[in-house]
């Protein structure tokens, strides 16, 4: 039996709902709890709880308590009950209330010890669960595999043919093709995509069609504002499927390609690699970085900003954070496969932010922490923006080069049927003429939905064809389909 007379014991107790989460969501990124900025976010969070311990008190602490257990807990349920079925964040909200009312009364003190050892095996098995050694085997190049097929899909990529007239853009266009040449591929430098963004133009390539309307072939899956998105048909994995392939696809946790209901394929997802800023910026922009993406995963603490006491924008590591994966394990995995494969990867990268110098090194944060897509940005901050964007994609072009020299050596390259392109190019916009005060205004690029409108090249909503089993294209040959 616990005294809650104790404001001690109130504040500790109170730990349980405000501090927990936010270590459970450190263990969860693989960050690392002994950082400086997690350490300030903790003793902030920690705040609150020493000054709600000691005001409140009798019925006034069960009130405090309950409200942290809704704020803390309604989107953790919602997203455990969704394999069964879907509820809304409001009913979530009233069911954990009535719940959390109805055992307070009959357990009474007795409620708390509970709901703390639940609070906190929940830190500490994410803990476990996350930690991992890094265990990278040798590569194992035997090259006796033939038949595979390789689409490459390379976020926010543009084509040769797309790149504006900058220094910085002339030498990208130029690494970009040369690599691209020296290992025989085919180049549709001016091909252009049918959408502005990810969410139509993926969906629109992978079912090897123009879509009918925004929107038509994806659903929201994320609760809230949570950005996250399931494709809802994919004709490109289950055709290769049918024809006896083992299907793999590389997906983004913000864009699922695999539906549950398809069990043809086996989707490996990446998500935001928060480990990577521990090599940028100060601990302090660090701590905003890690508060704001915080507040951000989950669509109902975010109203009480997470318990913190102000309220920060979430940021998306782009390519940073697909160091661990690209390209050297990619080509690891690749290599390692016996089965006849299809292997499909959306990489986040040349995405926004453009961190990257071209030789890998990675800018001063403050250059590029402001980077947002679809952004109207004035003249000079326009220039620097492509100029930064051209840099990351001359940075890209050695990894590319990186990823093919690793095939090649092993002999599968030759063997391999191989497709590399964008989904939409790079979209710093300048801004309106009758808006030009306004320095962040939504973009709205031209529709590109008309086949009159595409220039230079197929559309890449037909270019699966270039890839459907048992097609006369689909042979020993590689493509690159760049999108400007």
């Amino acid at each position: 039996m616990i005294c809650l007379a104790d404001w001690r014991i109130r504040a500790s107790l109170l730990t349980c709902f405000i501090v927990a989460p936010f270590l459970k969501f450190i263990a969860e990124n693989e960050y690392g709890f002994l950082h400086a900025e997690v350490a300030a976010g903790a003793v902030l969070l920690l705040i609150p709880c020493l000054l709600l311990g000691w005001l409140a008190r009798g019925k006034a602490f069960y009130v405090v308590a309950g409200f942290c257990i809704v704020m803390a807990g309604t989107y953790p349920l919602v997203h455990l009950v969704k394999p069964l079925f879907r509820m809304r964040l409001w009913e979530g909200a009233a069911l954990l209330t009535l719940g959390s009312a109805a055992l307070m009364k009959v357990m009474r003190e007795r409620f708390f010890p509970v709901i703390a050892v639940f609070a906190w095996s929940g830190v500490l098995a994410a803990t476990g669960l996350h930690a991992h050694v890094n265990l990278r085997g040798a590569l194992g190049l035997d090259g006796n595999r033939s038949g595979n097929v390789l689409w490459l899909l390379l976020d926010e990529e543009m084509g040769p043919g797309g790149f504006p007239a900058r220094p910085e853009c002339d030498a990208a266009r130029e690494k970009l093709s040369q690599t691209l040449l020296k290992y025989n591929f085919t180049l549709f430098p001016n091909a252009y995509s049918n959408y502005a963004g990810t969410i139509d133009s993926v969906p629109s390539i992978l079912n090897g069609r123009l879509l009918q309307s925004a929107g038509e072939l994806i659903v929201q899956t994320g609760e809230g504002n949570l950005r996250q998105y399931q494709i809802r048909a994919n004709s490109t994995f289950e055709g290769f499927a049918a024809q006896g392939y083992h299907v793999i696809g590389y997906q983004h946790s913000s864009m699922r390609m695999c539906d549950p209901s398809f069990a043809s394929a086996e989707c490996r997802e990446y998500a935001e690699g928060l480990p990577r800023l521990h090599d940028v910026g100060t601990w302090l922009d660090r701590f905003q970085w890690l508060v704001g993406n915080y507040q951000a995963s989950d669509p109902w603490m975010v109203k009480a900003r997470g318990f913190f006491p102000f309220h920060l924008r979430m940021r998306i590591t782009g390519p940073l954070g697909l160091a661990d994966l690209w390209p050297d394990r990619l080509a690891r995995e690749i290599l390692k496969e016996k089965k006849r494969t299809f292997f499909f990867v959306h990489l986040m990268t040349p995405h926004s932010p453009y961190l990257y110098r071209p030789d890998g090194s990675i800018r001063h944060m403050k250059e590029w922490i402001e980077d947002r897509a679809d952004e109207r940005v004035i003249g000079s901050e326009y220039d620097h923006r492509y100029g930064r964007y051209c840099e990351q994609v001359q940075f890209v072009a050695g990894q590319l080069d990186s990823f093919l020299r690793t095939l090649k050596w092993s002999g599968d390259l030759e063997s391999m049927t191989v497709v590399i392109h964008g989904d939409h190019g790079s979209r710093p916009c300048r801004p309106r003429r009758h808006r030009q005060r306004r320095r962040h205004v939504p973009a709205r690029r031209p529709s590109l939905r008309s086949p009159r409108r595409v220039v230079g090249g197929p559309h890449l909503a037909h270019v699966g064809r270039l890839l459907r089993p048992g097609s006369r294209h689909h042979s020993r040959r590689s493509d690159a389909v760049l999108p400007a």
